[in-house]
């Protein structure tokens, strides 16, 4: 199974500068006029796993073309910096 979705979802370890520090790491997204989508997990050289889902509906055309453009610097941001994925979470869990 490995053999097949690991060249689909693991584009991200093509780059040989995420190959330096992540073991694995994969992603899906999707997106229309109005909806955006992401998921992703990866795991770093020393073990660390994180998952990420992100869902969006009924975008603005603006706004889907913000999150489009600012989906990777959030995701590589969220994967990078521990005080980061701290602020997201505290925010997440007091909605």
């Amino acid at each position: 199974m490995y053999d097949e979705l690991d060249p689909i979802m693991e584009g991200l370890m093509t780059k040989p500068s995420n190959q330096e520090w992540l073991a694995h790491a994969g992603q899906k997204g999707g997106s229309t006029a109005f909806v955006l989508t992401m998921s992703m997990y990866a795991t770093d050289k020393e073990g660390n796993q994180t998952e990420l889902a992100f869902f969006a509906n009924d975008l603005s055309t603006i706004e889907q073309a913000k999150l489009s453009k600012n989906i990777n610097a959030f995701q590589l941001k969220f994967l990078t910096d521990e005080k980061f994925r701290e602020q997201v979470k505290k925010e997440l869990s007091s909605l």
